[in-house]
């Protein structure tokens, strides 16, 4: 029976494992990745709109966000255009769809109202964040870190260990 061969001290040993001065930006790069699934794969956080209710200034309106089924913020101006002032009225919501608020406004208790010239019921819709005001539009937290990732990450890939 032949001897088991014996391998010299001196014979460098081949590691399957990468080099430690390799790590850090094996690890960078890693973390990296993960960072740009965490973001694109975020939960949507849904519409954000003005909300308020029979007021007379859009400034007393906040912003709220939606349920996960309203697709629009609808704005409703109601008007009474016999009066010498102008009155008016505001409100500001969250709606499923702009057919719905339109039904809501324009139902058979208003309509005589509308059809006498007693009022005027005024309607808009759309379909971004905080798009029923005044208000300048709201920043995203995601879009901010996405943007981050873009400018930050080939410096950190760049900069190695």
């Amino acid at each position: 029976m032949p001897a088991p061969q014996r391998t010299p001290a001196h014979s460098p040993r081949i590691s399957p494992r990468p080099a430690l001065s390799m790590l850090p930006a094996a690890m960078k790069g890693l973390g990296l990745a993960l960072l740009a699934i965490l973001l694109c794969s975020a939960p949507a956080h849904g519409l954000w709109c003005q909300d308020c209710t029979l007021t007379t200034n859009s400034s007393h309106c906040t912003p709220k966000q939606c349920q996960p089924s309203d697709t629009v913020c609808a704005s409703v101006r109601i008007t009474d255009p016999s009066s010498s002032r102008k009155d008016h009225s505001v409100n500001k919501m969250c709606a499923s769809s702009c057919d719905f608020v339109k039904r809501h406004f324009f139902s058979d208790y208003l309509m005589g109202f509308i059809n006498s010239g007693i009022l005027k019921v005024e309607v808009d819709c759309c379909e971004k964040d905080l798009c029923n005001g005044a208000a300048g539009a709201r920043r995203s937290p995601w879009a901010l870190a996405g943007g981050l990732l873009l400018s930050l990450g080939p410096a950190l890939l760049w900069a190695g260990p």
